[in-house]
């Protein structure tokens, strides 16, 4: 009887671990198939702001800037181009985000010898191609 008992007891515990083998491997592969297929949706601030950009980025594709102005010339048509595209898409500057700006532009203009209206517009002009939230208000909001 024992000898029987020992064979069963071995062969269980064999049929346990493979059991337990299969299943972790089973649930791995579960696990990465399920993350390789994971898609990540964007929002509608996402989708519109990557449409207004490639805008934008099309708008001022073929000029040229031969002396410095004209750089400064073309960065401007980007981003009035930009705020438009959002507009019309009814998006415009939330004012969270400007009260939170002022204060990092006025420690900024200081800094870079700058005026604030400028350190401002360089603020807006760095934040508002960004699309997704972090530890400060976004730079646009939706109008209902």
């Amino acid at each position: 009887m024992t000898l029987k008992n020992s064979r069963f007891n071995s062969m269980s515990k064999r049929l346990s671990i493979i059991c337990l083998l299969l299943l972790g491997a089973g649930a791995l592969i579960w696990t990465e198939v399920g993350s390789l297929t994971q898609v990540k949706t964007k929002n509608q601030l996402e989708k519109i702001g990557d449409e207004c950009a490639g805008i934008a980025d099309n708008a001022v594709a073929t000029m040229v800037a031969v002396v410095e102005f004209q750089k400064l010339e073309i960065q401007g048509r980007k981003i009035h181009v930009m705020r438009l595209c959002m507009a019309d898409n009814g998006f415009q500057e939330n004012p969270s985000w400007l009260e939170y700006a002022k204060p990092i532009a006025q420690k900024r203009a200081i800094q870079d010898g700058l005026s604030l209206d400028e350190a401002l517009e360089n603020l807006k002009r760095t934040d508002m191609m960004n699309f997704q939230a972090g530890n400060h208000p976004l730079y646009w909001r939706h109008l209902p």
